[in-house]
Parts: structure tokens; sequence; C-alpha cells
């Protein structure tokens, strides 16, 4: 009895570890199945999954609780016919369906005082009405929703260092394509945009020219293609690149079709073959969407927002499980540089680099333009609850929020409170709480909120509801014992 006992407790700890690991959450298909009419199926953009088979979705109607059914956007439910938009991990706040997160939070007055591009081509890509249909249309096909999950303060939260991390990726959001790999670029005869590619230390940011030919040195353009990830994981691209277009297009010698480029758009700087079909998936519901089209991302304004809203709230790196979304619901800055940069800006020093040390330092001032604007203050580094496996930390961010105050290479920061633990100065009148452990560990049930595109449910165990179970498993084993 007592092996049984172990064994069984052994096998749901590993349960509960694999929950803790991927957010805390099985996928939706293992709570209880799909409803009537729709079929649990693959993601196979995130992981290579099939729908059908011994390990496919189509398992996780039972009650499995083991791959692929542990990770909560793996599998999804999804109705006939709809296009198929993966729900966004969950971060068990309830939505809060009586604001509107434009109208109520971020009006065009505060919009206005954050995003100022210099450039013509910045005020015509990052505009208000675009920010605000992107937040529209994402939502609608999410229940997961984007600055409208718990209170109006986290509303606030979420969108301040959501702007502060798109400024400093589009360098005060006058960058709309990676300036190296789009020197000058120009409307050929055809209809289409063409980019002359440059190598980065042929490339002057001071006077965005270029002094060497990118095709001096190689016969085609084949950055941003990752081989790894082709088929139904990646946009389809060749080791072979991009050939230098034909002057009978309108473009000069040296250069390239826009649309044949994965390189850095939007306001969250899409790049790679994998990110633009992501956008697609998430956006669209179609993979191919931006595989043909990645320039829409440099021309459409809520494209270019939207792209960015999707990466923040999905992107999960597997060795947390966590997203950008659900660590700022923490009020938890530092956790979203986590999620968003990892390693390369995690932890903040010198022994990083130069030019990502200089990002972070960017990302702590905007912090404090956005969040003053926008009257609410933000940890930089708020994992306080030793319950919460799920959060995130960058070290060293709060020796430079105080440096940068001292040799006043911050001056954003010098007014937005006496210290990092103070409340904010407050522009728009906001009252924002510190979330509770009761904010992050109840069970919410099924939801109300219905008619995704997805078919997707948000009815989701949390992490402490395994670990009960977990303990008096335990504790019956002892008993037995």
């Amino acid at each position: 009895m007592k092996i049984y006992i172990g064994a069984l407790f052994f096998l749901l700890s590993i349960s509960v570890a694999d929950a803790l690991a991927t957010g805390g959450a099985l996928s939706e298909c293992a709570n209880g199945g799909c409803n009537l009419g729709e079929y649990c199926i693959g993601n196979s953009f995130l992981k290579d999954v099939d729908d059908d088979g011994e390990y496919g979705c189509s398992k996780c109607s039972g009650s499995r609780d083991w791959w692929p059914c542990n990770f909560e956007t793996t599998c999804f439910c999804w109705t006939e016919g709809s296009p198929k938009i993966p729900p966004a991990p969950k971060s068990g706040l309830q939505v809060n369906a009586a604001l509107d997160a434009c109208r109520d939070v971020l009006t065009e007055d505060v919009f206005n005082n954050i995003v100022q591009p210099k450039s013509e081509e910045g005020k015509q890509l990052f505009t208000y009405d675009g920010l605000c249909n992107a937040i529209s249309n994402y939502n609608q096909y999410h229940d997961e929703k984007f600055a409208l999950m718990g209170t109006v303060g986290q509303s606030r939260q979420e969108l301040a260092a959501f702007l502060a991390h798109a400024s400093v990726e589009t360098n005060a959001f006058s960058v709309t394509r990676e300036e190296h790999h789009c020197v000058n670029p120009i409307t050929g005869v055809d209809g289409n945009v063409y980019c002359m590619p440059c190598k980065e230390q042929y490339y002057s940011k001071e006077t965005k020219t270029c002094t060497q030919s990118y095709f001096v040195d190689e016969q085609s353009y084949n950055q941003y293609c990752d081989l790894t990830r082709q088929n139904n994981q990646g946009c389809s691209c060749t080791v072979a690149g991009v050939e230098m277009a034909d002057v009978s297009t309108g473009a000069p010698a040296g250069y390239v079709r826009a649309d044949d480029m994965f390189f850095r758009r939007g306001a969250f700087d899409t790049s790679f073959n994998y990110g633009y079909m992501g956008a697609g998936i998430s956006i669209m519901g179609d993979a191919q969407h931006f595989c043909e089209q990645p320039d829409l991302l440099a021309t459409n304004p809520q494209y270019a927002w939207q792209a960015g809203i999707s990466k923040w709230m999905e992107y999960m790196p597997y060795e947390f499980g966590s997203t950008a979304h659900k660590q700022v619901l923490k009020g938890n800055f530092g956790g979203t540089i986590h999620v968003l940069n990892g390693p390369l800006e995690c932890p903040s020093s010198m022994n990083t680099s130069e030019k990502h040390f200089q990002m972070v330092r960017e990302r702590v001032a905007q912090i404090c333009r956005t969040g003053t604007s926008l009257g609410v203050m933000l940890e930089l580094n708020q994992c306080d609850n030793p319950y919460d496996q799920d959060c995130q930390k960058c070290d060293g961010l709060e020796e430079i929020y105080f440096a940068c105050q001292q040799d006043g290479s911050c001056p954003e920061c010098n007014g937005w409170g006496d210290s990092i633990l103070s409340t904010a100065p407050t522009v728009t009148p906001a009252i924002v709480k510190s979330p509770t452990f009761e904010d992050w560990g109840k069970y919410w049930g099924p939801s109300s909120q219905t008619g995704s595109r997805s078919g997707a449910k948000s009815l989701h165990s949390s992490p402490v509801w395994y670990s009960m179970v977990a303990l008096a498993v335990s504790f019956g084993a002892y008993l037995i014992e």
C-alpha cells in the first residue's frame, strides 16, 4: 500500500511540477474537453504536435495531464470553419468588462505625450487609432485581454510597460524598418517597396547611409532565415537567400524587395521567418499572411502595433513558462524584460554587452516616463510572494534606476517618485493596489467570456489547486503508512 501511494504521489508531483513549469495551467482541452461542435487541435507553430494520434491533442479531452496536454497553449479548442487562432496564456485574473483601454485609460492626449516620433514614417505608422484598433481586434478574438485584466491600475501598468518597451525597440517610435537592412527604401515601377541592405560595419546611423553595397561580399541576401523553423513553424526561406532585384523593377543595383526580407519591423521588432508566421497566426489565424507580406508591419498601423501585442501576450519561453503580460499584472517591470530578452539583458550589468546594457538603461528611463504619463508606478522587481514560482526578476535594475538619477542620464525618473516603493504622481486619477496572493492563486472556474474566433474557453486550474491536492495525497500516504 505504501508503494502504491508513494507512486501515486510521485506521478502527481510530476504533474504539479509540469503545471508550474508551464505557467500553471493544463491545455484548455484537458479541462472537461471542448464544447459540442469543437475539436481539440494542436498549435504546431508553438511545438511540433499533431491533432490526432497517440501523442495528439485529441487525447486531451480525456483525463491526460501530460504531453501534449500539460502546456496550456499547445492544444486548444477550435470550431470548424473559423480561423485557427490559439489562446493566450491565462493570467488567472478576470476581464474588466466595464473598461475601455483607450477611452478610459490611454486617452489620445496621454498617448501623444508618450509617443512622439521624430521621423515622418514613424508619425504615419505609430498612430493612436492604429494602437486602439490593434487592442480592440486582439481582444475581440482572445479571452485573455490586453490591458483589460484585473483593475484599472493594472491596465495602466500594462500600457505603461508595453509602451516603454516599444519606445526602446523603435528608437522613440521613429524607426519603422531595421535601418541598416533597409537603407533608403524606394517604391519600384511595379508598386513594390525595395530596400538596400547594408552590413552593420558599413552603415552610419548619423547620416543613415551605407558606404559599401551588401552585394560586394555576398551573392544574395540571407539574413533572418532560421532553417530549423520551416513548414508549419516558420515562413519558407532557403540557405541560398534572396537575389538582388532586377533593375527592370525600377530599383537601383543593390536593392532587394522588402517583402522578401524578414528583418525587424513593427512596435516590438518582429523578425525572422518564424516571427512573421507567429504574428500571422495570432492576428489573422493565417500562418502565411505576413510570410507573403512582411512589410505590412512597416506600413499598416494596426498590424505594426498588434504584432507587438501578440508577442507581449503570447511569447512564453519554455524555461519558465510566463509572458510579459503575466509579469506586468504582478506590477513587475523586471519580469517583462526577463521574458522578452532573457540573458541578453538579465541580469543587467556591463557583463552582458554594452549595447544591451544601454538598452536596459533606456528601458528604465522609459518606464519612468510612461508610468508618469499614465499616473502609475511599477516595481522594477516585484517577486515578494514566496509561493509565486511564475515570477521573474531582472537583477540590476534598481542599481541602474538610482545611478542614472545621480548621473543625470534619466531625468524622467526624478519626478516619478522618491523611491521605487513610493506612490506614483497622479497624472490621471488612479489608485493602484499591490496584487494579493489571492489574485494569483484563486481558481476562477469556467469563464463567462465567450465568442472567441478560436472557440477558446477560459477554464483552467491554478497551481495552488494542484499543490493542495498534492499535499492531501502526501498526508494520506503518511496516515496509511
